[in-house]
């Protein structure tokens, strides 16, 4: 069953309850029962790990892990694109650096880059 939502510029609503980002939402995919929001960062804001993982009752229950936590990046930049494939969930950023990440907590699992 999906979660319900409702979704304006920088704000989410899910069974009543109202969620305020700093910044506009981009995506939102719902996967096994956790609404994926992937927010919009403008070039001139400083702001990383903006994916978030939202329950049916709309708590935030995770922010993406932070890539550098997982492998030694130089420049970390905010995510740009949000995809799903079956059960997976990648994110990637303006480099085409790609990572899997675990919709139940947040955790980067693997990375690699499209072209």
């Amino acid at each position: 069953m999906s979660i319900k939502f409702i979704r304006n510029e920088n704000e989410l609503v899910v069974e009543k309850n109202k969620i305020v980002f700093d910044h506009n939402i981009r995506y939102v995919i719902d996967i096994n029962n956790i609404l994926i929001v992937l927010l919009e960062i403008p070039n001139n804001i400083s702001y990383l790990n903006n994916v978030f993982g939202i329950n049916k009752d709309g708590e935030i229950k995770w922010r993406i892990q932070s890539v550098s936590d997982v492998f030694p990046l130089k420049n970390q930049l905010p995510f740009e694109n949000l995809m799903v494939n079956g059960n997976d969930v990648f994110v990637s950023d303006f480099y085409g650096r790609r990572f899997l990440l675990d919709p139940t907590n947040g955790e980067i699992l693997s990375s690699d880059v499209v072209r």
